[in-house]
Protein backbone atom coordinates (compact mmCIF):
# COMPACT_ATOMS: atom_id res chain seq x y z
CA UNK A 1 0.00 0.00 0.00
CA UNK A 2 2.68 2.68 1.06
CA UNK A 3 4.13 1.75 -2.36
CA UNK A 4 1.82 2.55 -3.95
CA UNK A 5 0.79 5.61 -2.38
CA UNK A 6 4.34 6.68 -3.48
CA UNK A 7 3.48 6.24 -6.94
CA UNK A 8 0.78 8.91 -6.33
CA UNK A 9 3.08 11.01 -4.72
CA UNK A 10 5.78 10.39 -7.78
CA UNK A 11 2.90 11.97 -9.60
CA UNK A 12 2.45 14.81 -7.83
CA UNK A 13 5.61 15.50 -7.59
CA UNK A 14 6.41 15.37 -11.28
CA UNK A 15 3.37 17.36 -12.00
CA UNK A 16 3.97 20.08 -10.12
CA UNK A 17 7.63 20.90 -10.59
CA UNK A 18 7.18 19.91 -14.23
CA UNK A 19 4.36 23.09 -14.54
CA UNK A 20 6.51 25.19 -12.64
CA UNK A 21 10.09 24.37 -14.77
CA UNK A 22 8.47 24.07 -17.86
CA UNK A 23 6.37 27.68 -16.86
CA UNK A 24 9.19 29.32 -16.68
CA UNK A 25 11.35 27.89 -19.90
CA UNK A 26 8.39 28.56 -22.10
CA UNK A 27 7.71 31.94 -20.48
CA UNK A 28 11.30 32.25 -21.69
CA UNK A 29 10.44 31.08 -25.35
CA UNK A 30 7.05 33.70 -25.41
CA UNK A 31 9.56 36.73 -24.98
CA UNK A 32 12.09 35.28 -27.61
CA UNK A 33 9.61 35.29 -30.05
CA UNK A 34 7.48 38.65 -29.19
CA UNK A 35 11.60 40.17 -28.95
CA UNK A 36 12.30 42.65 -31.12
CA UNK A 37 16.25 43.28 -32.92
CA UNK A 38 17.35 46.57 -30.56
CA UNK A 39 14.79 46.34 -28.61
CA UNK A 40 15.25 45.52 -24.40
CA UNK A 41 13.97 41.77 -24.26
CA UNK A 42 10.98 41.48 -20.94
CA UNK A 43 11.38 38.84 -19.21
CA UNK A 44 8.50 36.80 -17.26
CA UNK A 45 6.33 39.64 -18.04
CA UNK A 46 3.15 38.80 -16.30
CA UNK A 47 0.74 37.90 -19.52
CA UNK A 48 3.67 35.31 -20.83
CA UNK A 49 4.00 33.98 -17.18
CA UNK A 50 -0.31 33.19 -17.09
CA UNK A 51 0.03 31.93 -20.92
CA UNK A 52 3.05 29.50 -20.65
CA UNK A 53 1.24 28.06 -17.49
CA UNK A 54 -2.46 27.09 -19.28
CA UNK A 55 -0.61 25.73 -22.24
CA UNK A 56 2.28 23.90 -20.07
CA UNK A 57 0.35 22.69 -17.69
CA UNK A 58 -2.59 21.46 -20.35
CA UNK A 59 0.88 19.66 -22.12
CA UNK A 60 1.63 17.82 -18.74
CA UNK A 61 -1.48 15.83 -18.65
CA UNK A 62 -0.72 14.52 -22.26
CA UNK A 63 3.07 13.54 -21.08
CA UNK A 64 2.32 12.77 -17.51
CA UNK A 65 1.53 8.74 -18.16
CA UNK A 66 4.08 8.15 -20.38
CA UNK A 67 6.71 9.52 -17.81
CA UNK A 68 5.05 7.00 -14.53
CA UNK A 69 4.84 4.42 -17.03
CA UNK A 70 9.14 5.09 -17.10
CA UNK A 71 9.16 5.32 -13.42
CA UNK A 72 7.23 1.91 -13.43
CA UNK A 73 9.85 0.23 -15.57
CA UNK A 74 12.10 0.15 -12.66
CA UNK A 75 10.02 0.26 -10.08
CA UNK A 76 7.11 -2.27 -10.50
CA UNK A 77 4.77 -2.51 -7.15
CA UNK A 78 2.07 -4.78 -8.89
CA UNK A 79 -1.26 -4.93 -8.81
CA UNK A 80 -1.85 -2.07 -6.44
CA UNK A 81 0.19 0.47 -8.43
CA UNK A 82 -1.81 -0.31 -11.51
CA UNK A 83 -5.05 0.92 -9.31
CA UNK A 84 -3.15 4.14 -8.35
CA UNK A 85 -2.01 4.93 -12.04
CA UNK A 86 -5.52 4.32 -12.78
CA UNK A 87 -6.69 6.74 -10.32
CA UNK A 88 -4.08 8.96 -11.18
CA UNK A 89 -5.65 8.98 -15.07
CA UNK A 90 -9.25 9.70 -13.93
CA UNK A 91 -7.81 12.63 -11.76
CA UNK A 92 -5.92 14.14 -14.79
CA UNK A 93 -8.40 14.00 -17.81
CA UNK A 94 -11.23 14.21 -15.19
CA UNK A 95 -10.35 17.08 -12.84
CA UNK A 96 -6.94 18.56 -14.06
CA UNK A 97 -7.35 19.44 -17.69
CA UNK A 98 -11.40 20.21 -17.42
CA UNK A 99 -10.46 22.82 -14.24
CA UNK A 100 -7.31 24.23 -16.45
CA UNK A 101 -9.56 24.66 -19.72
CA UNK A 102 -12.51 26.53 -17.71
CA UNK A 103 -9.64 28.39 -15.52
CA UNK A 104 -8.24 29.37 -18.70
CA UNK A 105 -11.32 30.99 -20.36
CA UNK A 106 -12.31 32.98 -17.26
CA UNK A 107 -9.43 34.19 -17.38
CA UNK A 108 -9.25 35.05 -21.11
CA UNK A 109 -12.58 36.61 -20.58
CA UNK A 110 -12.20 38.29 -17.25
CA UNK A 111 -8.87 39.53 -18.15
CA UNK A 112 -7.22 41.64 -20.90
CA UNK A 113 -3.93 40.12 -21.89
CA UNK A 114 -3.00 42.06 -24.46
CA UNK A 115 0.13 43.94 -25.16
CA UNK A 116 0.93 47.31 -26.71
CA UNK A 117 2.26 47.20 -30.32
CA UNK A 118 5.88 47.08 -30.85
CA UNK A 119 7.22 49.20 -33.71
CA UNK A 120 9.69 47.08 -35.58
CA UNK A 121 13.31 48.70 -35.20
CA UNK A 122 15.17 50.50 -37.87
CA UNK A 123 18.58 50.26 -39.02
CA UNK A 124 18.28 46.84 -39.62
CA UNK A 125 18.06 44.42 -43.07
CA UNK A 126 15.31 42.39 -42.71
CA UNK A 127 15.26 39.20 -45.64
CA UNK A 128 11.48 38.19 -46.45
CA UNK A 129 11.60 36.05 -49.62
CA UNK A 130 13.30 37.45 -52.33
CA UNK A 131 12.90 40.80 -50.93
CA UNK A 132 15.30 42.79 -48.49
CA UNK A 133 13.84 45.29 -46.79
CA UNK A 134 16.25 48.85 -44.46
CA UNK A 135 13.72 50.15 -42.48
CA UNK A 136 15.63 53.98 -42.75
CA UNK A 137 13.43 54.52 -39.11
CA UNK A 138 11.42 52.57 -36.23
CA UNK A 139 8.48 51.22 -37.89
CA UNK A 140 4.93 53.65 -37.44
CA UNK A 141 1.88 52.38 -37.00
CA UNK A 142 -0.08 56.12 -36.96
CA UNK A 143 1.61 57.18 -39.71
CA UNK A 144 4.03 56.15 -42.65
CA UNK A 145 7.37 54.89 -42.45
CA UNK A 146 10.77 55.87 -44.67
CA UNK A 147 12.04 52.09 -46.05
CA UNK A 148 14.39 51.08 -48.73
CA UNK A 149 13.33 47.60 -50.76
CA UNK A 150 15.71 45.64 -52.49
CA UNK A 151 14.43 42.56 -55.13
CA UNK A 152 17.44 40.03 -54.96
CA UNK A 153 15.16 37.95 -57.56
CA UNK A 154 15.69 40.32 -59.98
CA UNK A 155 18.31 42.75 -61.89
CA UNK A 156 16.32 45.80 -60.64
CA UNK A 157 17.67 48.68 -58.77
CA UNK A 158 16.49 49.69 -55.28
CA UNK A 159 13.68 51.29 -53.86
CA UNK A 160 13.18 54.39 -51.84
CA UNK A 161 10.13 55.33 -50.40
CA UNK A 162 7.59 55.44 -47.67
CA UNK A 163 4.95 52.46 -46.13
CA UNK A 164 1.60 53.11 -45.09
CA UNK A 165 0.44 51.89 -41.71
CA UNK A 166 -1.00 48.59 -42.65
CA UNK A 167 -0.73 45.58 -39.86
CA UNK A 168 -1.26 43.72 -42.87
CA UNK A 169 2.41 44.70 -44.08
CA UNK A 170 4.57 41.81 -45.37
CA UNK A 171 7.78 43.31 -43.18
CA UNK A 172 5.19 42.39 -40.09
CA UNK A 173 3.20 39.37 -41.08
CA UNK A 174 6.19 37.37 -42.67
CA UNK A 175 7.32 36.92 -38.74
CA UNK A 176 4.48 35.19 -37.08
CA UNK A 177 4.45 33.31 -34.80
CA UNK A 178 8.21 35.64 -34.20
CA UNK A 179 7.67 39.40 -34.14
CA UNK A 180 10.47 40.42 -35.95
CA UNK A 181 11.59 38.08 -38.69
CA UNK A 182 15.27 38.62 -37.90
CA UNK A 183 14.57 36.39 -34.60
CA UNK A 184 12.24 34.02 -36.88
CA UNK A 185 15.43 33.32 -39.58
CA UNK A 186 17.37 32.96 -36.48
CA UNK A 187 15.70 30.21 -34.40
CA UNK A 188 13.13 29.17 -36.59
CA UNK A 189 14.21 25.78 -39.30
CA UNK A 190 11.32 25.78 -41.34
CA UNK A 191 13.12 22.46 -43.06
CA UNK A 192 11.71 20.58 -39.77
CA UNK A 193 8.76 19.05 -40.04
CA UNK A 194 6.21 19.08 -37.11
CA UNK A 195 5.14 15.45 -36.46
CA UNK A 196 3.61 16.24 -32.98
CA UNK A 197 2.32 19.41 -31.91
CA UNK A 198 0.97 19.55 -28.46
CA UNK A 199 -0.95 23.12 -28.92
CA UNK A 200 -2.69 20.97 -31.73
CA UNK A 201 -3.75 18.79 -29.35
CA UNK A 202 -4.46 20.94 -26.60
CA UNK A 203 -6.61 22.83 -28.70
CA UNK A 204 -8.48 20.01 -29.36
CA UNK A 205 -9.16 19.05 -26.19
CA UNK A 206 -10.38 22.06 -25.03
CA UNK A 207 -12.57 22.48 -27.87
CA UNK A 208 -14.25 19.06 -27.13
CA UNK A 209 -14.59 19.42 -23.42
CA UNK A 210 -16.71 22.86 -24.69
CA UNK A 211 -18.89 21.03 -27.31
CA UNK A 212 -19.95 18.39 -24.29
CA UNK A 213 -19.59 15.09 -22.24
CA UNK A 214 -20.18 13.38 -25.20
CA UNK A 215 -17.77 14.85 -27.24
CA UNK A 216 -14.79 15.11 -24.45
CA UNK A 217 -15.35 11.60 -24.40
CA UNK A 218 -13.97 10.97 -27.61
CA UNK A 219 -11.25 13.08 -26.81
CA UNK A 220 -10.32 10.67 -24.23
CA UNK A 221 -9.58 7.93 -26.51
CA UNK A 222 -6.04 9.71 -27.28
CA UNK A 223 -5.79 10.19 -23.48
CA UNK A 224 -6.59 6.23 -23.38
CA UNK A 225 -4.08 5.11 -25.70
CA UNK A 226 -1.34 7.00 -23.94
CA UNK A 227 -2.62 5.75 -20.46
CA UNK A 228 -2.26 2.14 -21.42
CA UNK A 229 1.40 2.51 -22.52
CA UNK A 230 1.68 1.25 -19.64
CA UNK A 231 0.51 -1.95 -20.75
CA UNK A 232 3.97 -2.71 -22.34
CA UNK A 233 6.39 -1.66 -19.73
CA UNK A 234 7.00 -5.49 -18.50
CA UNK A 235 6.37 -6.76 -21.81
CA UNK A 236 10.48 -7.03 -22.53
CA UNK A 237 13.16 -8.61 -19.88
CA UNK A 238 15.70 -5.92 -21.30
CA UNK A 239 14.29 -2.90 -19.80
CA UNK A 240 16.21 -0.57 -22.35
CA UNK A 241 13.97 -2.01 -24.61
CA UNK A 242 11.08 -1.46 -22.59
CA UNK A 243 12.11 2.39 -22.36
CA UNK A 244 12.22 2.61 -26.30
CA UNK A 245 8.74 0.84 -26.87
CA UNK A 246 7.16 3.24 -24.81
CA UNK A 247 8.86 5.80 -26.27
CA UNK A 248 8.18 4.76 -29.56
CA UNK A 249 4.80 4.12 -28.70
CA UNK A 250 3.53 7.69 -26.76
CA UNK A 251 5.20 9.72 -29.73
CA UNK A 252 3.39 7.58 -31.94
CA UNK A 253 0.46 7.60 -30.70
CA UNK A 254 0.83 11.71 -30.36
CA UNK A 255 2.22 12.01 -34.06
CA UNK A 256 -0.76 10.11 -35.64
CA UNK A 257 -3.29 12.29 -33.37
CA UNK A 258 -1.55 15.35 -34.97
CA UNK A 259 -1.56 14.07 -38.45
CA UNK A 260 -5.27 13.17 -38.13
CA UNK A 261 -6.10 17.22 -37.48
CA UNK A 262 -3.59 18.41 -40.55
CA UNK A 263 -4.63 19.53 -44.20
CA UNK A 264 -2.21 16.57 -45.04
CA UNK A 265 -4.78 13.82 -44.08
CA UNK A 266 -7.92 16.05 -44.65
CA UNK A 267 -8.36 13.92 -48.37
CA UNK A 268 -7.67 10.78 -46.70
CA UNK A 269 -10.28 11.66 -44.09
CA UNK A 270 -12.67 12.31 -46.58
CA UNK A 271 -12.08 8.50 -47.91
CA UNK A 272 -12.47 7.16 -44.49
CA UNK A 273 -15.75 8.53 -44.24
CA UNK A 274 -16.98 7.44 -46.98
CA UNK A 275 -16.84 3.69 -45.07
CA UNK A 276 -20.25 2.67 -44.38
CA UNK A 277 -19.05 2.04 -40.43
CA UNK A 278 -17.38 5.10 -39.66
CA UNK A 279 -20.09 7.25 -41.75
CA UNK A 280 -22.63 5.52 -39.52
CA UNK A 281 -20.78 6.44 -36.50
CA UNK A 282 -20.26 9.76 -37.42
CA UNK A 283 -23.64 10.37 -36.72
CA UNK A 284 -23.24 9.77 -32.72
CA UNK A 285 -19.91 10.66 -32.06
CA UNK A 286 -16.96 13.26 -33.57
CA UNK A 287 -14.18 11.59 -35.28
CA UNK A 288 -15.36 8.12 -35.43
CA UNK A 289 -12.38 6.64 -37.37
CA UNK A 290 -9.84 8.56 -34.43
CA UNK A 291 -11.43 7.08 -31.80
CA UNK A 292 -12.02 4.15 -32.79
CA UNK A 293 -8.10 3.36 -33.74
CA UNK A 294 -7.27 4.83 -30.48
CA UNK A 295 -9.68 2.80 -28.76
CA UNK A 296 -8.16 0.03 -30.38
CA UNK A 297 -4.67 0.25 -29.75
CA UNK A 298 -5.57 0.76 -26.59
CA UNK A 299 -7.45 -2.48 -26.35
CA UNK A 300 -4.17 -4.20 -27.54
CA UNK A 301 -2.12 -2.79 -25.58
CA UNK A 302 -4.26 -3.42 -22.03
CA UNK A 303 -4.59 -7.56 -23.34
CA UNK A 304 -0.39 -7.14 -23.76
CA UNK A 305 -0.10 -5.83 -20.51
CA UNK A 306 -2.74 -8.90 -19.05
CA UNK A 307 -1.13 -11.91 -20.50
CA UNK A 308 2.52 -10.43 -19.25
CA UNK A 309 1.01 -9.94 -15.71
CA UNK A 310 0.08 -13.21 -15.71
CA UNK A 311 2.92 -15.21 -17.29
CA UNK A 312 4.77 -13.37 -14.75
CA UNK A 313 2.54 -14.15 -11.81
CA UNK A 314 2.36 -18.34 -12.82
CA UNK A 315 6.42 -18.05 -13.46
CA UNK A 316 6.75 -16.92 -9.55
CA UNK A 317 4.44 -19.33 -8.27
CA UNK A 318 6.30 -22.21 -10.13
CA UNK A 319 9.74 -20.88 -8.88
CA UNK A 320 8.26 -20.82 -5.26
CA UNK A 321 7.25 -24.30 -5.19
Amino acid sequence: MKKALSFILIYLVLLITGTLLSTVLYSLYLNVTGFTAGKPLNLFNTPDIIKSFFYVSACICFLICPFLSYYRIRHSYGILQTCAYTLIFCLTWFVIFPANARLKRYVNNNYSSTQPKEALTGGYFRKVGGKIYYLAEDYNFDKTTKVIEINTDEDIPSKYGVVFADEDFELLTAGKQYRDVIIKSTFEDSSMPHFISLQKLVSFGEEALEKGVISYLCFLSLALALFTVYGITAFFEWKLLSVCAVALFSAGILSANTLYFSSAFASFKNHIYEISLFNFLNGFIDNSFLVVANCGLSLLFIIFGSIVFFVHKKSEKKEEL
